[in-house]
């Protein structure tokens, strides 16, 4: 809780700041927060990421707090199913097509999944699409999923090599909210 001097709740301590104190104070690189936004949180992302980020940069030291990102899948990881369908037909069958639109908008989509498949289980049929999914065929669209994209640019300006496979994927349009987190890494 809050109080008697505390600048984030006890929770966000044990839950957050620590453990990614201690991972990177392990040898660990850096430490990327990733949260589900769906639909009935929208419109409190910035609450949300500002909540995330005083954890993280209230325990860690200013060098690891650079090393810490928080992001977000937008609504859910199953939103990104709809954009490579191919993964998808591979996995359930299905003669599904990419969705046309930005799925980042889709507003649920595993009960869109369910529909369109309804035996799909998440864990199961989830880890296996995820096996067969082309993260570059779903940020292929430079206008969509810019959750997404933004989580893969503070990823590639990070790890600093200017030749690696993600430099196609963050060409696009990047999130408000989390775009920040690139500018603040050294160049």
């Amino acid at each position: 809780m809050i109080g008697a001097g505390k600048i984030i709740p006890n929770k966000d301590e044990s839950e957050i700041g620590f453990p990614a104190r201690n991972f990177l104070s392990s040898k660990a690189s850096f430490v990327i927060l990733i949260d589900d936004l769906e639909a009935g949180r929208s419109t409190s992302v910035k609450k949300i990421f500002d909540r995330y980020r005083l954890a993280l940069d209230t325990i860690l030291k200013p060098s690891q707090s650079r090393r810490a990102s928080v992001h977000f899948l937008v609504n859910m990881l199953e939103a990104y199913y709809l954009a490579d369908s191919r993964a998808v037909n591979s996995v359930l069958d299905t003669e599904l097509e990419d969705y046309e639109g930005d799925v980042e908008t889709v507003l649920n989509p595993k009960s869109r999944m369910k529909n369109l498949y309804p035996g799909f289980d998440e864990v199961n049929d989830g880890c296996r699409i995820i096996g067969s999914l082309s993260v570059s065929h779903v940020l292929s669209r430079q206008d969509a999923c810019s959750c997404l994209r933004t989580m893969f640019a503070w990823i590639y300006k990070a790890i600093g090599q200017p030749e690696c496979e993600l430099r196609d994927l963050v060409v696009g349009r990047y999130d408000d909210v989390t775009k920040g987190q690139i500018l603040e890494l050294p160049p």
